[in-house]
């Protein structure tokens, strides 16, 4: 313990005052043929020594100067995770550039209005796909001058002065150095720790996203520093993690990109993020971060094999599920786990649980956390009942990443733990979460208005209302602008239901309504894998999405689902009547790039479905149009 304590305090003394340039060279002189990431190309890994990252890096960091970036120059960035997106976000910031990243799934008229809002110079495109959308909108950008595009591939034919390849710049960038050796040097040199890092674009669940500013400290002290604090075994043990996020995600940006500045920690980026299972089956993580639908996913997919599988298989699993929350129960009250509850558990382990790990690709992953927005409590029950130390930390992007989280130990679920030692954290009179600290951003890109509201006598208000268990533990109930009241004058959380309903396998979105009506009622998507495979183990016969949503046999198994979320409520929150939603929720149609409900937006488009469900004067019984 002696020995983590000191080296959390040398960490913090390593990225107080510094930049994350800064930091990164210094890695590299520190250990030039260490291993700085792997990423799979062609089925096979390569690996990235930090001598050849610097080179990659520093050859694009000339390019852009050559190109004619200046100091606070915008850089705009959209792919998946891949070695060019690491190389461009290091070299805009060697170069005194400010980079965002722009999801993948953004619409044209999205990717407008952030290239218009954060004014970027340069625009880095992954492939064709991302070249034809942004030459659609060209026109209309006037300070966009380059589009550099990292898989030119595709491109072969197309014309538009403004394109050029990764390869080109970097090329441009050895003919600078040969002429100003020392520039990005001495750019890095000058780096100010206060100064602006990157642009993080909120989700924009009840607006337009809004550009957040973070300086290096915010990165450093708000997100890098804490998770050591968290995770001691960052500190003791090499740690293998998955690229698995958009880097337009802070989640992402702060694992992928700048822990390995600090701690021993190796990324691992796989040939597509379609191919998740296999990549953590290849690389064996002993970190893993998600967002809750990640570990949601995972955990249903695993769920429903279950149950396809054969009797035996499906009771021995039973009795382990027993065993193990039994197991867990008595160490959540504090209990002295008797001799035969650990021997019973450890039966289960090996005889269930270490198998459905292994197939998941999950047997060594030793640190585990859920960020992003709230962790159903049984899906974290369900982790932990399997071997994976899950644990449910809070943040947000304007606090520098991370504001308090739980600790590793199997602990109690249904909390977002105790804040970090960086950052202050504090309840406002009507119990909104307001936080203080070298975590805190700059404010709101070209919006002083906006940023006067979010910081107000130095706290940032979050925007959550929460409280605190008696064990000093935060406890989040909802968004302040979420809380719904029923005609009848009963506070509803909605989140808080959503998020039991989301955790069933079968269940990939659910909407609440109640503000304002007599009773709650939900819009609920289906989640199309496990239903199709429910669908399939029973014989169901349909065409696709639509026609496995309005299948009767479909509404009964939702129903059932709904049914036992309600168990868990009092009567005034369960649901009453619900509808499948016959289609698909697209990214950025009634929902955020990252997967955030906009519930005007979803009231708006499924009007029809919410009105016919208070219309209807039948009792609350189970229909076959799905009603409660």
């Amino acid at each position: 313990m002696e020995e983590e304590d000191r080296k959390l305090r040398l960490i913090l003394e390593e990225t107080s005052g510094k930049t994350i340039p800064t930091l990164f060279l210094k890695r590299v002189k520190e250990l030039p043929k260490g291993i700085a990431f792997r990423y799979k190309d062609l089925g096979i890994y390569k690996e990235v020594t930090w001598e050849k990252f610097w080179k990659e890096v520093e050859d694009f960091a000339f390019g852009l100067l050559e190109l004619g970036l200046e100091p606070g120059d915008r850089v705009a960035i959209m792919g998946d995770p891949c070695p060019e997106w690491i190389y461009a976000d290091l070299a805009v910031l060697c170069a005194k550039g400010v980079d965002y990243g722009v999801y993948t799934t953004s619409s044209i008229e999205e990717i407008e209005y952030l290239m218009q809002t954060g004014g970027a110079k340069f625009f880095i495109a992954e492939n064709q796909e991302y070249v034809d959308k942004i030459l659609l909108i060209a026109g209309r950008l006037p300070r966009l001058s380059r589009i550099i595009v990292i898989d030119t591939r595709a491109i072969f034919m197309y014309e538009d002065a403004r394109l050029i390849s990764f390869s080109e710049v970097q090329e441009l960038g050895r003919q600078r150095k040969g002429k100003f050796p020392e520039q990005i040097s001495q750019n890095i040199q000058q780096g100010d720790p206060d100064g602006p890092a990157f642009l993080i674009f909120t989700s924009g669940t009840a607006g337009p996203p809004k550009p957040a500013v973070l300086s290096h400290k915010n990165v450093l002290l708000g997100f890098v520093y804490p998770l050591g604090e968290i995770f001691p075994d960052l500190l003791i043990h090499e740690q293998r993690g998955v690229s698995h996020l958009s880097m337009a995600h802070i989640v992402e940006r702060g694992i992928s990109l700048y822990m390995p500045l600090v701690y021993n920690f190796v990324p691992h980026i796989g040939e597509s993020l379609e191919f998740l299972q296999e990549t953590l089956y290849e690389v064996q993580p002993t970190f893993l971060h998600g967002v809750p639908r990640v570990w949601e996913k995972i955990a249903g997919q695993a769920l429903v094999g279950i149950e396809s599988s054969s009797w035996i298989k499906k009771s021995v699993y039973r009795w382990a599920m027993k065993q193990g929350q039994s197991y867990l129960m008595k160490r959540w009250e504090d209990q002295n786990t008797p001799f035969t509850s650990r021997l019973l558990y450890w039966i289960a382990v090996n005889v269930a649980f270490r198998h459905i790990l292994h197939r998941l690709g999950l047997p060594k992953v030793k640190s585990a956390y859920a960020a992003g927005a709230p962790l159903p409590t049984s899906i974290q029950i369900l982790w932990q009942t399997w071997g994976v130390d899950l644990v449910n930390l809070y943040g947000a992007t304007e606090s520098g990443g991370t504001i308090t989280s739980e600790r590793p130990g199997f602990g109690k679920p249904g909390t977002v733990g105790k804040p970090t030692s960086i950052n202050a954290v504090r309840l406002a009179e009507d119990g909104e979460v307001m936080v203080a600290g070298p975590g805190v951003f700059l404010g709101y890109w070209n919006d002083e208005r906006t940023t006067r509201e979010a910081i107000k006598d130095g706290w940032l208000h979050m925007g959550d209302i929460g409280e605190y268990t008696e064990k000093g533990k935060l406890k989040l109930i909802d968004r302040k602008k979420d809380i719904m009241i029923t005609s009848g004058g009963k506070n509803i959380s909605p989140s808080l239901i959503e998020t039991t309903l989301k955790a069933s396998p079968y269940i990939s979105e659910a909407v609440l309504i109640a503000d304002g009506r007599k009773y709650p009622t939900a819009l609920i998507e289906i989640d199309f894998e496990t239903v199709s495979e429910w669908a399939r183990r029973n014989e169901l016969l349909y065409t696709g999405f639509t026609s496995l949503a309005t299948h009767p046999k479909t509404y009964d198994l939702i129903a059932e689902e709904v049914m036992r979320c309600n168990e868990k409520f009092a009567r005034v929150e369960r649901v009453k009547r619900f509808r499948i939603i016959p289609k698909e929720l697209d990214p950025g149609v009634g929902t955020t790039a990252t997967r955030k409900i906009k519930r005007r937006e979803i009231y708006k488009i499924f009007q029809d479905l919410i009105e016919e469900m208070y219309m209807s004067k039948e009792e609350f019984v189970l229909t076959p149009k799905g009603d409660l």
